[in-house]
């Protein structure tokens, strides 16, 4: 991430090298969360099965609620004098979401994929809240705001499931 302002109009951290800590942890949690709406989008269009009609509609919302996380995140680093790389390039290098097949998925096998996806941003983004909230409690206010939006969501997704395993 490239600085955008003068440290004397910046937010104040104790020390540069924690905003580039901090920087860097937020452009790990933007590159996951595009990568998720990316998914998204994959799954909303590889969809089928009797569940289609409301699982491709999920996946629509999902995917805007994935934006606009990632929206919030990135405006945090700009606030923080950096600015975020949120280009194909940088997503594919960065980004530690696995991506899914290529082709028609079924509706059930859907909900799972989702559901680990968004489990393991989620782990990711709970592993940092103490790293980032030890520099800067509005970073880590993002962050929870974060996890907290992507739970609801796995939650969601679970109930989906009916019992299958």
């Amino acid at each position: 991430m490239e600085s955008v302002a003068t440290a004397s109009y910046l937010p104040p951290l104790a020390a540069p090298h924690e905003r580039d800590a901090v920087s860097r942890e937020l452009a790990a949690l933007l590159h996951d969360l595009i990568a998720l709406s990316l998914i998204g989008k994959q799954l909303h269009w590889a969809v089928y099965g009797p569940l289609f009609r409301p699982l491709h509609q999920q996946l629509d919302e999902l995917t805007a609620s994935w934006r606009e996380l990632a929206d919030t995140v990135a405006e945090r680093a700009v606030a923080l004098g950096v600015v975020p790389d949120g280009q194909a390039q940088a997503v594919v290098s960065g980004a530690q979401v696995t991506p899914v097949a290529h082709g028609p998925i079924e509706d059930h096998v859907v909900v799972r994929e989702l559901i680990r996806r968004v489990a393991d941003v989620s782990e990711r983004v709970r592993a940092r809240l103490d790293q980032v909230g030890g520099v800067d409690l509005i970073s880590q206010d993002v962050l929870i705001a974060v996890v907290r939006e992507l739970e609801k969501q796995q939650w969601m997704l679970r109930v989906q499931l009916d019992g299958r395993a």
